[in-house]
């Protein structure tokens, strides 16, 4: 979760510090805990008992066993999820049907159609059948002193001015368990979403806001104008604010920002 550090404490500050903002990273997306009081893979219970958690059905037992282990089954709950973490909400929600959640927010949301996506066609078989030859060059990186390692990273961001939680997230791709893990999930994502599980929007729909952006590479305009069409009475929304699908490196305030009227009204419901 490092990547949303300056997210979740913008929600955070506009909720007066009264409503608590959690958090949980990919298992295994992370080489240590990066935030004060982040609960780890050995603090969650059920983290023994859920086979291949690496994978993506095992990252959705994951996000479950986090809300079991450390929520109280009496607290209303609104979940955000970002690009697969929305598939991963949408799956969510028919294993947790006691649970009170009030409202789903899925920004950007990779739930349909990812291979053949602009970015799925590039990207996907090299995730798919090639993913092995990004870890060899990962695993010389993580010789490199992290201040090294860290200046790279900065190097890569020059062009745009990105946060230091984003510096620090980026930093966890330096080691190779981590990056053999992401990529694994990763190559799962492109087998596994494919066309969009209406039954299931529908389902939930009543509890789902989807946030769509206008120039998304994973999920691009086109996914809006047929999920939109699709369900004409759901709450599916195009981005007017010209963020884009990382918009954790960028424009977390204004995503912020943006969201929390939304939140403020569900919270008041």
């Amino acid at each position: 979760m490092t990547f949303y550090e300056v997210f979740m404490e913008e929600l955070f500050l506009k909720g007066e510090k009264k409503i608590p903002v959690w958090g949980i990273s990919h298992a295994g997306h992370h080489k240590r805990s990066t935030i004060i009081g982040q609960p780890t893979n050995e603090e969650i219970k059920d983290v023994e008992n859920i086979p291949d958690i690496h994978s993506l059905k095992g990252q959705i037992k994951h996000k479950i066993a986090f809300i079991k282990d450390h929520i109280s089954a009496n607290k209303k709950l609104i979940l955000i999820g970002h690009s697969i973490g929305c598939y991963i909400i949408l799956k969510m929600m028919d294993e947790l049907p006691r649970r009170k959640v009030i409202k789903s927010y899925l920004l950007f949301p990779t739930i349909e159609r990812m291979l053949v996506s602009p970015n799925g066609v590039i990207l996907g078989p090299i995730l798919m059948y090639l993913r092995w030859l990004a870890i060899l060059p990962v695993y010389f990186l993580s010789l490199l002193p992290q201040d090294l390692q860290s200046r790279l990273i900065g190097w890569h961001f020059r062009s745009n001015k990105v946060p230091g939680c984003a510096i620090r997230g980026a930093l966890n791709l330096f080691d190779p368990t981590v990056a053999a893990n992401a990529s694994y999930m990763a190559s799962q994502e492109m087998h596994e979403v494919k066309n969009c599980d209406h039954k299931l929007v529908q389902r939930h729909l009543s509890k789902l806001c989807l946030y769509y952006g206008t120039s998304d590479r994973w999920c691009p305009v086109q996914y809006y104008s047929e999920i939109k069409e699709h369900f004409p009475d759901g709450d599916i929304r195009l981005c007017k604010e010209g963020m884009e699908h990382a918009f954790c490196l960028t424009s977390s305030t204004k995503m912020a920002s943006v969201m929390w009227p939304w939140i403020k009204d569900d919270i008041n419901k």
